[in-house]
Parts: C-alpha cells; structure tokens; sequence
C-alpha cells in the first residue's frame, strides 16, 4: 500500500517541480525523481522512499553550505541542490531538516510494521487497482505512464486489442473485439487476487452501472477529464479514426456523477461555455508585468451562434465576483496558469465598458511568453469560461433570437491567441431540456426558430451507452479527482 506523506512535503515537492518545469534542476536529475515527486505532490509515496530519503537527505546535507542552494534571498537561488532537495519532499531554505527527521521516522515505523507482518503468516497483502476513467482523448494513458513503475500492472483494452490483432490500438477490428473483451474480463478476475503489486484499470465507463460492475476490482478511482471540445481537437491532431468523434461525443452525452460532489462536474460538463471580447489586451510594468483587458463586453450583440444572438446584461457577474475563485489561463488551458483571485494575482472589476481583468504575470516560462506575445502586439483579445445561471429570450428588430444572460458563473478568464465564439453546437447543447434532444434544438437553430422552442428545464439523464474505446492523447488538462 503506498504511505501518504505530510501536507509540508507534498508542498516543497510541488515547488521543486514547478523549478524543475523552469529549468532550473541542472543535468544530474533522472527520471525517477521527477516521477517520485510527482508523487510527493500527490500526497503519497512507496514503502521504501522514506528510507532512500533520509539516506539521500544526509548524503547531500553538505550541498545547502552554498548560498544559491540555501538562500532565497541569494541571486542565483534556487540553484540545482536546492530544486534536488524539493523534489525530494525537503525546504532549502527553511527548516531543511524537518522532512529528513519525518523521513526516519517514518522508515523505523514501516520496518516495525514489516517485522510483525513477517511475524503474522495470517496477514495478506491487499493490491491497490486504482481506475483512471473519463472520456477518451483525456489523457488517461498518458498520465498512468507518470505514475506507473517497474512492476505495476496496466490493464488497457486497447492495448489488449492491438497485441491481439497487430493493429495500432487505436485501431478496432470488430472481429477481435470479442476475444479482447475476454481477455480484459480475465484479467480483472485475476487482479481480484491478494497481491503487492500495484495495478491500474483504464476504462471510458461513463455511466455508474458500469463503473459498479468493477466495484469488487477497484480500491480508488479517479475521474481524468477533459471537455468536449479539447477531446475532438486532441482527436484530430492524433489522426484518430473519425469514429472516435463518435466515442467522445457518446461519453459526454452519457456521463453520470456518481457523487454529490460530482455533480456539480455534471453541471460544468453539460453548460460550460466560451465568449470572447475583441477587445485590446496591454502589459503594464510595475513590480512586475501586468497583463490588462476586458474578458466581456456589456450589452454587445455577438455574432450569429447557430440560429441566435447573445448579449450580456451589466448585472451579470455581480454574484460570481463575489463567490467564484476564478483562474487566468492563457487560452483556457488549465496547465497555463496566470494567476488567480483568491491570491489577488488575479484582479476582475465590472464597469461601464465590461468585465475589466488584471493578472499579474509569473516568473514562469509561461508569465514570460504571454509577457512577450503582448509586448510584440501577437494577442489582441480575451476570452472567458462561464456555466449560465439565467438567461431571457426576445427578438432583435430584425426578428432574429435573441438571448440576454443576466446572471453567470464565470470560471476563468485570459488572453487567447485566436479570439472567436466556439462553435454552434457547442454553444446549443447547454440550451438543451428533457424534452428536447440536441437534433432539434440544433435544426430549430437553423430556421431561426429558437425563441419559439426553448424551455427552461433541467437537462435529463440519458440512457448508458456501451463501452467505448478510451486510449488518450496528451496529459490531462481540466480536471483529475
């Protein structure tokens, strides 16, 4: 079983990882630190990294006598000592020791429990199956790649078809499908098996009943999401087989929560949605670089969004400002964090223009990009992500839908690189109720005739799809649980 480690570690790991994403470790690093960190910064780690950590922390106590690896205070800090210190669980700069001291408890405590284990022929180990699901192209298989180690076990449909069939795995032949489908049912039977190895089942299972039908396999389970939208661009860019578009579309249409916490998942899954301003983004130099722009515009008719047009009423954002931890992304893309409100790097304000942001730009090879992208003039408009709370309808005087949002959640706003309203469709299926299924809402879009068909009800759960292929692309980009 892996051995959780203390918030203070998890924290010093965290940062040795975000100095190591600047480049800052030297060239001595291997591959295995870095996925042990990850680790740290998950909160857990093996039964036997304690013990390499304290004899590691006593090896290199000796590199902290230099200033840039001990001082923060040092123009060169962190230098590579202090980023292989984090990512080892420990502070350069502040109390270096203390993750050490934990380290050598923790190391006799897990030798003692090993002693009377060996002592007690009764006592069996338990394997941990962990499930990574979500829909496909979220990035499952590329994040059981960082986690996983020598040893583990990857139970992967796809790539129980390819070794089947000789087929690339994202490649199905209908005719194999059976023979892997058997071969995946046995495999999970034996995983059922007492067993210290540790194991991991990825699987797209976007409905409870199927996640339940592994619940006697299963020790935890993480949901790796990524929108609708990110699944079809990543999709493309690998050059799935168009049916894969099939595949991400039935997982999103049939997702079921299966937790009150996730429900609110749901929600955002169902009505997230993009707007853009073609509005001029600015830095402005202080302590450091700001990044200023208007994320909305108030009263503005936007374009034609599939069969309507949309305004955004002043009093909009009131409630959210108040309540929302809201992000600033670069593009919407969560791995490309600008700063956020509840740190107040993060700054939005409503006036009589729109929704006015300023983010103060970080240190990071990210902060420095975006920096350099406005200084050339290469960004010049905003975006921001929202879940609607209410809206109204009426007609332009062209007779044309109208809908004016007056109250939303808003969720992240930022720079983007190609200002534009997302797409129809994507914009629509929010609009969707019970009695109206996204074919008509899409084909009433297309005569003009929304005012005439929409309805403010609930959107309803729909009916559990098979089990589709769930092989990833990229790393996980919006949510990990």
């Amino acid at each position: 079983m892996p051995v959780d480690v203390p918030t203070f570690i998890q924290e010093n790991a965290t940062r040795g990882l975000a100095w190591y994403k600047d480049g800052l470790g030297g060239d001595g690093l291997v591959s295995r630190t870095i996925r042990e960190a990850r680790e740290l910064a998950d909160g857990y780690t093996s039964k036997s990294k304690p013990k390499r950590m304290a004899a590691w922390f006593a090896r290199h106590k000796s590199d902290l006598d230099a200033p840039r690896n001990s001082n923060s205070n040092h123009d060169d800090f962190p230098g590579a000592g202090a980023v292989a210190w984090a990512l080892w669980g420990g502070n350069p700069s502040s109390n270096p020791m203390r993750a050490a001291k934990w380290a050598e408890r923790k190391a006799q405590q897990i030798d003692s429990e090993s002693e009377r284990s060996m002592a007690d022929d009764s006592e069996i180990p338990t394997r941990q199956v962990t499930l990574l699901w979500g829909p496909p192209c979220a990035g499952k298989s590329t994040l059981v790649r960082e986690l996983s180690k020598r040893g583990d076990i990857i139970l992967d449909r796809d790539q129980i078809h390819s070794a089947l069939s000789g087929l690339a795995p994202h490649d199905h032949d209908d005719n194999v499908s059976p023979i892997a489908r058997a071969v995946w049912n046995e495999a999970l039977r034996q995983l059922q098996g007492p067993n210290s190895a540790r194991a991991y089942v990825l699987a797209g299972v976007p409905t409870m009943s199927q996640r339940s039908e592994l619940a006697s396999v299963i020790t935890d389970s993480q949901l790796i999401y990524a929108d609708r939208e990110t699944c079809h661009a990543r999709a493309q860019e690998a050059q799935r087989p168009e049916k894969w578009h099939e595949y991400i579309d039935r997982w999103h249409d049939n997702y079921e929560p299966d937790s009150e916490s996730d429900r609110s998942l749901k929600e955002t899954l169902m009505n997230y949605e993009r707007r853009t301003a073609n509005e001029p983004v600015h830095l402005e130099e202080g302590e450091g670089l700001t990044a200023v722009g208007y994320a909305a515009v108030f009263n503005s008719t936007s374009q034609n969004l599939g069969g309507f047009v949309e305004r955004i009423a002043p009093t909009a954002f009131r409630k959210t400002l108040q309540e929302a931890d809201v992000r600033a992304l670069f593009n919407h893309d969560p791995d490309a964090l600008l700063g956020r409100t509840s740190n107040g790097t993060l700054r939005l304000m409503e006036d009589d223009h729109g929704l006015r942001y300023e983010v103060d730009l970080p240190n990071t090879n990210m902060g420095r990009d975006v920096a350099e992208l406005l200084s050339r003039g290469d960004l010049n408009g905003s975006s921001f992500g929202f879940r609607m709370i209410s809206d109204t309808w009426s007609t332009t005087d062209d007779d044309f839908p109208l809908r004016t949002i007056t109250e939303l959640s808003i969720r992240d706003v930022g720079p983007v690189s190609f200002p534009a309203y997302e797409s129809s469709e994507a914009s629509l299926r929010s609009l969707v109720t019970d009695t109206l299924p996204i074919e008509d809402v899409m084909e009433a879009a297309k005569t003009n005739s929304l005012q005439d068909v929409i309805t403010k009800e609930d959107v309803a759960s729909e009916e559990g799809a098979e089990e589709e292929p769930h092989s990833d692309g990229p790393a996980p980009s919006a949510f990990i649980r």
